[in-house]
């Protein structure tokens, strides 16, 4: 999952919510991204509102100061119209006069742009702020359905992903299964999970024509009676029935040879077992394939195949011939030689 970008996944039960829940997940996701955008245009309905109620404010303010100013000089203006008390006053008095004339003049005319240039910067930010909201309102349904795309795709990505390791998460969950089933009986069994082994020079099945090269086995357990190397199965009742499967059967009768001539084999079982008074003891190898809901009504040849509630009691029934110290040295040999 990692190596895919996908880190949302702690274990196999939260993969199989996903999937459950795949669809809840894409409209739980729409409606929080809907909520979301929503919650941020009020927001913005709202910053709007207060930056449109300021602007105006300092507009009036303005406005309010700048007549001020003006009727003030009007004032003014009057005053200096009227007689002066001699020659010179009234000279000083025109020249006033026509000073205040002029800057009342370019007041008046410039009325708009003062109250602009006061107003300036909130204005600025009220404009982008109506821009923004205006650009909310038109574009609600492609804004939402943009924020949406990157998290509906890596939604997409992981239920790709899974899908298509499907086979493998079902897989998984049947070992883990089997694995915990195993797991009940006595200690004096060993249980090796995921064993795998490499041959330098591979083991020849003449009667299949078969050279192998390695094997690998869902669980392998040393017991008093013997090796059970065991398959782990979790397929439906299709996957059963269908016929371009590999058989599990042909599977495990694959690794049990390798292993038996491995084990039987250039007097390994001499170093992993105590001599017998008649001669050399047989490591005997049983297969068993696991099948977790559905299995066939068929038996075959030198393969057992049990249910889950089957497997504990199927091994417990065969009689014990190796002591414990025989169990531990075949498990530590097999331990020593796994990948």
């Amino acid at each position: 999952m990692d190596k895919n970008g996908i880190t949302i996944f702690n274990s196999v039960g939260d993969i199989r919510r996903f999937l459950k829940n795949y669809d809840n997940e894409k409209e739980a996701l729409f409606f929080t991204t809907e909520r979301d955008f929503d919650l941020e245009l009020d927001t913005l309905q709202a910053e709007g509102f207060h930056l449109q109620k300021h602007y105006d404010t300092l507009k009036s303010q303005a406005e309010t100061k700048l007549n001020d100013r003006i009727n003030n000089l009007k004032t003014k203006c009057t005053t200096l119209s009227g007689p002066a008390k001699n020659a010179v006053m009234e000279l000083l008095h025109w020249y006033q006069l026509q000073c205040f004339l002029a800057i009342k003049f370019l007041l008046v005319k410039s009325f708009n742009k003062i109250i602009k240039v006061k107003t300036h910067k909130t204005q600025k930010h009220l404009k982008l702020a109506l821009e923004r909201i205006n650009h909310f309102a038109i574009n609600r349904q492609e804004i939402i359905s943009a924020r949406c795309s990157p998290k509906f795709k890596e939604l997409e990505h992981a239920k790709t992903t899974v899908t298509a390791l499907d086979n493998l998460i079902a897989g998984a969950i049947g070992e883990n299964l089997v694995a915990k089933e195993l797991e009940k009986l006595s200690d004096d069994y060993v249980l090796i999970n995921d064993f795998s082994l490499s041959f330098e020079k591979p083991i020849y099945n003449k009667k299949e024509n078969d050279r192998i090269f390695s094997i690998q086995i869902d669980h392998l357990l040393v017991t008093h009676a013997g090796i059970f190397i065991i398959e782990t199965k979790n397929w439906s009742k299709a996957s059963v029935a269908r016929n371009n499967l590999r058989s599990p059967v042909q599977q495990i009768q694959r690794a049990n040879f390798a292993l038996f001539v491995l084990l039987n084999g250039n007097k390994q079982g001499n170093r992993v077992l105590k001599q017998h008074h008649w001669g050399h003891k047989k490591l005997t190898i049983r297969s068993i394939v696991a099948m977790i809901h559905h299995r066939p009504k068929e038996q075959f040849n030198y393969v057992a195949i049990k249910t889950l509630r089957e497997l504990n009691g199927y091994i417990e029934r065969f009689e014990p011939i190796f002591d414990t110290s025989e169990v531990r040295s075949i498990a530590d040999y097999l331990m020593g030689i796994k990948n």
